[in-house]
């Protein structure tokens, strides 16, 4: 026996041990419950079940000094919406995270000192006594009322100087709090600001130089200056900010992207969120030249999402000038109306040219890792479609491929009525074997879709003209098989011969397409996922 062990002690008693012991047990279980609306409709949820845990406890009193913190290291108020409320007070002094947005389940309070991660909201009468003795967090959410930051709370908020993770929103508050606020945090990694009214100026801000991300959700007419931000951030890697300017609200895009490109050298990943505006039936997205310069403003892009009205020229070959490091694209086309600019001096962008563009990305992007194309409001057309396969793909690393709302034709209801010959199925069948792909078997998180569920999904894919290739198992969010199910699909008999010629050579030339990315994990077409196996 090693000098180090301690003769007659049990492995059982290591708190090491128990610890691991403890952890390997889950305080959590799936549960399914049925619509007390529609009793045909059943979900599931998770429940808080601590039982298995709680019994460990009553082991020995070295098992309950090692359990308990385990136990109770994390607070969440709807999970624990059942929980006594005395039981816990009692051990909230083991807490390490709270989060409770809208304090609707335990009113408290709570006398915890030892918190590193608070998600809390102004409804919460203790939140300020709540922050001020836990100056040792980390990772804090706090949601407003959108009332003014009285002196109290901006003099919680103040005493934090350990955070690297700060989320305010529906707040009012001038920039100079914003700034004693960001300046006494000189660890702060992530910065998260939503509907945060009444920043005129940054007025005292200091450069912050552990910056990496900034979020900018809503911001109201008068926190125009927020997009200032990005000056004080010389280590800033990621930005996200949600389009939210009117049709009399000046922008100044081209002065944000020139202000990323020369205070924030590593910038790599870029999103641009576009709300609605109820006013004008649309969203508000950029002009070309503006998503050009924001594409420009990364010297090294690697992951870009965005919502536009239709992908320009200018976008992508912005987005081409960034062939040797892009890894990511993600676009989102939301146009409810034909859009009257193609950023390389007048016309329009058909869906024709959304798709010829993508393919001089495919074409172009090597290293390209994840593409995602999705169009909210309109189907893209078959001919249009065809246009993915006009060049080359160079993308073979490709890992997760996404394509949205393309007009595909019914393969039943042509042989049906008779006006093509059964065999055609069978035929892509054996071209697809001949690929050498192979179904998954279902094992793991994919198997936690019923067969009922698996049956309507199959069903919705014939509808929407979509073949279940043997070598993908067909895997399904509970609302992909309504919405591939509502994709339109060709009435007329005169135009089902189009959708038919051009259909079957879409798949004809995406079936090998697909075979050539032999890292492909995840293929999804009108919002129905496959997830490949790989192949022997």
């Amino acid at each position: 026996m090693p000098d180090f062990i301690v003769p007659g002690l049990s492995p059982l008693e290591i708190p090491e041990v128990i610890a691991m012991v403890g952890q390997q047990i889950p305080l959590t279980r799936q549960e399914t419950y049925t619509d007390h609306f529609n009793p045909a409709l059943t979900g599931t949820r998770t429940v808080f079940a601590a039982r298995d845990l709680v019994a460990c406890t009553a082991v020995s009193r070295k098992w309950r000094w090692v359990l308990l913190p385990i136990l109770w290291r994390q607070y969440d108020g709807p999970l624990m919406r059942h929980v006594p409320r005395s039981i816990l007070q009692a051990n909230s002094e083991y807490w390490r995270s709270f989060r409770d947005r809208f304090g609707h389940h335990h009113v408290g309070p709570f006398f915890t000192t030892n918190l590193r991660q608070l998600v809390i909201s102004q409804q919460h009468d203790w939140a300020v006594p709540f922050i001020t003795s836990n100056t040792l967090l980390c990772h804090l959410t706090w949601t407003g009322l959108g009332t003014r930051f009285s002196d109290v709370e901006f003099s919680a908020l103040s005493v934090l100087s350990n955070l690297r993770d700060l989320s305010l929103s529906n707040w009012n508050l001038d920039g100079r709090q914003l700034a004693v606020v960001l300046c006494a945090n000189p660890k702060l990694v992530r910065l998260s600001l939503g509907f945060v009214d009444g920043v005129l100026n940054l007025d005292g801000m200091l450069i912050l130089f552990a910056l990496e991300e900034i979020s900018l959700g809503y911001i109201p007419p008068k926190s125009q200056s927020l997009l200032e931000l990005a000056r004080y951030c010389p280590s800033l890697q990621r930005i996200s900010f949600l389009g939210t300017w009117t049709a009399d609200q000046p922008r100044d895009l081209v002065a944000l992207s020139n202000s990323l490109l020369f205070c924030c050298p590593d910038l790599c990943s870029i999103h641009f969120s576009a709300s609605y505006c109820f006013a004008t039936n649309d969203f508000d997205t950029l002009e070309d030249f503006e998503y050009a310069a924001l594409i420009h403003s990364s010297k090294a892009l690697g992951n870009f999402a965005a919502e536009v009205a239709g992908l320009g020229r200018l976008m992508t070959d912005s987005l081409i000038s960034h062939f040797d490091s892009l890894v990511s694209v993600d676009l989102c086309i939301r146009r409810r109306y034909q859009y009257t600019h193609d950023g390389g001096g007048g016309g329009v962008i058909s869906r024709s040219i959304d798709i010829a563009n993508t393919a001089r990305i495919l074409s172009s992007c090597s290293r390209l890792r994840i593409f995602r194309l999705s169009s909210a409001e309109n189907v893209i057309e078959m001919r249009a479609a065809l246009e993915l396969f006009s060049l080359p793909w160079a993308c073979l690393g490709l890992e997760i491929l996404s394509l949205s709302q393309i007009l595909l034709p019914n393969l039943n209801s042509k042989q049906e009525r008779g006006g093509r010959s059964t065999a055609t199925a069978p035929a892509a069948m054996s071209s697809l074997r001949a690929f050498g792909w192979h179904p998954q078997s279902k094992s793991g998180p994919l198997a936690a879709c019923t067969q009922s569920s698996t049956t309507t999904s199959r069903e919705a894919l014939v509808t929407a003209g979509i073949p279940s290739p043997p070598n993908f198992a067909l895997t399904t969010t509970p609302n992909s098989a309504a919405m591939a199910a509502t994709l339109p699909t060709p009435s007329p008999l005169e135009a089902d011969d189009d959708l038919w010629r051009f259909g079957t050579e879409f798949k004809c030339k995406l079936l090998p397409q697909v075979s050539s990315l032999k890292v492909l994990k995840e293929l999804c077409l009108n919002k129905v996922i496959y997830a490949r196996t790989a192949v022997a």
